[in-house]
């Protein structure tokens, strides 16, 4: 009876354990991989700089290239500091089609 009860202690323990570590992976793996620079800015300033507690998100256009701006603050307002993620070539420029002249058989 002892044994089993031990077995059956590992057995849960090891279950738990497990289960812990995919919520873990859960819990830090998807937000990253599905969150927007956006969203974890103004969702998540602490990620950031410590002590942040709101993250103001903007953007700016650099080129053909746009600027995404995070800025983080403390709960007095004080300026923590700027993150920047560039997204390269997101204004691609228009190309005009030269318009060729109808060549005629007659």
């Amino acid at each position: 009876m002892n044994t089993s009860l031990t077995t059956l202690r590992r057995l849960t323990t090891v279950a738990l354990g497990a289960g812990a570590v995919a919520i873990g992976a859960l819990a830090m793996g998807a937000p990253a991989n599905a969150d927007t620079f956006q969203h974890s800015c103004e969702t998540n300033p602490g990620a950031y700089a410590a002590g942040a507690v709101k993250g103001v998100f903007s953007t700016q256009r650099s080129g053909l290239d746009l600027e995404q701006i995070c800025k983080v603050y403390d709960a007095n307002g004080k300026h923590l500091g700027t993150m920047y993620s560039p997204i390269y070539g997101f204004f691609k420029p228009v190309r005009q089609i030269p318009t060729a002249p109808v060549l005629s058989n007659r």
